[in-house]
């Protein structure tokens, strides 16, 4: 075979393949066209009439208000983070009162969120409280606020009676060590 031959056999070939390829996508056109003519009818058939509320000048999208709802958009997603940020505060600082074992723990969160809430911020998963350049744990922002004056109603009572008796603690006696003059003289009278 020569150069010319294999040359007429595939423009043969192709040829062949092209007329084939147009017959079907005229007979898949023609399927197309007759299903678009049907919607084409259904559309054109007079339909009837609804009374639908015209679009008022507010109700058409201007620049100043997708600039508008942009702006409520990402106040209310503000509003829902400091949201977020407060209920995690409040669980971490519910958390480390419920752990101390202070009185009345319901208000002693709210006191002492009243006093710190703005100072206590996130870093990771840790809590801490911001005081100025002293920076501390929220465990021991509690446990120093415990030890305040105002902290101390949530303390639980010691075993002292009396609103200025100190608390002293008791030495064991040793049985072995023999009394001093005092002790048996105060023995003697009770």
């Amino acid at each position: 075979m020569t150069e010319q031959e294999i040359k007429a056999l595939i423009d043969a070939a192709l040829n062949s393949f092209k007329s084939e390829i147009k017959t079907e996508i005229t007979t898949a056109n023609q399927g197309l066209a007759a299903s678009i003519s049907k919607d084409l009818k259904k559309l054109q058939a007079p339909q009837p009439t609804t009374t639908e509320p015209t679009e008022t000048i507010s109700d058409k999208l201007t620049l100043k208000n997708l600039e508008q709802q942009l702006t409520d958009l990402k106040t209310q997603l503000a509003n829902k983070d400091l949201e977020t940020i407060a209920a995690k505060r409040s669980s971490a600082v519910s958390q480390v009162i419920a752990n101390s074992k202070a009185l009345s723990p319901a208000t002693l969160q709210k006191v002492f969120l009243l006093d710190h809430a703005d100072k206590i911020k996130q870093e990771g998963d840790k809590w801490y409280v911001a005081q100025g350049d002293n920076v501390s744990s929220l465990e021991d922002a509690l446990t120093s606020y415990l030890s305040s004056e105002d902290g101390k109603a949530f303390l639980p009572p010691s075993g002292v009676r009396g609103s200025d008796a100190q608390e002293t603690r008791v030495t064991p006696v040793d049985p072995n060590q023999k009394p001093k003059a005092v002790d048996a003289l105060f023995d003697a009278f009770n």
